[in-house]
């Protein structure tokens, strides 16, 4: 059985993580499929937008401490699954293709740092999530010290990562992390539907959007950097169809092109 599920519906690509006997805990093999799976949701033009969820009870639980603890793993392996984590985070946060994680459950350690790493977070009001590394004696990883404080401020971020309790959806969607926080029963349609206003964006827009929002570059560089994108969008048949669209007063459809 993979453990990681692709499950395509129209323009929206669903990635399933899939060890539920082990509540989705993060593995080296897990890590390897989800970056595959992403780098070619990413490549596919008529992907426009991806779903990340995890089967059974949970999101991910983070890291398999029983693989952990059999204490097996060569400093090789060691370093490899370090920088398969980091890998997967990375590449939800640059890639083209906007990314929603749906939690339900648990989303601990690694499985919060994916979710984090998401252009969007839905949970559910009960789903519970943590950064428990400090607790443990362990480490963040995922470009999490940077990127928790610019959505929940610096006050809130070293409390979540330096204390490392547990909160629930509503917290989260209260403190901004998450989207929005919905009953259980209605996540999986919540995020397809999310998924799907996503889908219908210009994707060449949503992918300068989506990097633009990245940017660390002084003021002065953004500016420019944004009226670069503006010019360079003017040029494709995408804006040619909103303009287009605008006038005759229905909804547009893009290509991508």
């Amino acid at each position: 059985m993979t453990v990681v599920l692709a499950e395509r519906a129209g323009a929206v690509q669903r990635l399933v993580l899939n060890r539920p006997e082990r509540l989705n805990a993060v593995s080296a093999e897990l890590y390897r499929l989800l970056l595959d799976r992403l780098a070619e949701a990413d490549a596919d033009p008529d992907v426009r937008a991806v779903v990340l969820t995890g089967a059974g009870r949970a999101f991910c639980v983070g890291a398999d401490q029983k693989a952990h603890g059999a204490g097996t793993r060569t400093p090789e392996q060691r370093a490899e699954y370090v920088r398969l984590a980091w890998q997967v985070c990375e590449r939800i946060q640059t890639m083209a293709t906007p990314v929603v994680a749906a939690v339900r459950g648990y989303a601990l350690g690694a499985g919060a740092e994916m979710a984090t790493s998401a252009d969007f977070l839905l949970m559910a009001e009960d789903a519970q999530m943590g950064f428990l590394e400090v607790s443990i004696g362990t480490f963040v990883g995922g470009g999490v010290t940077r990127r928790l404080p610019r959505l929940v401020g610096l006050r809130r971020a070293g409390e979540l990562l330096m204390l490392g309790e547990r909160f629930t959806g509503t917290r989260a969607a209260e403190w901004g992390l998450a989207h929005a926080a919905v009953p259980a029963e209605r996540l999986d349609e919540e995020a397809t539907a999310l998924a799907g206003k996503l889908a219908g964006k210009a994707p060449i827009s949503m992918a300068r959007m989506k990097a633009a929002l990245y940017r660390e570059d002084p003021m002065a560089e953004v500016l420019r950097a944004e009226a670069d994108d503006l010019l360079e969008i003017m040029d494709t048949e995408d804006w040619a169809e909103g303009v287009a669209a605008f006038a005759d007063r229905r909804d547009p459809v893009f290509r991508g092109k």
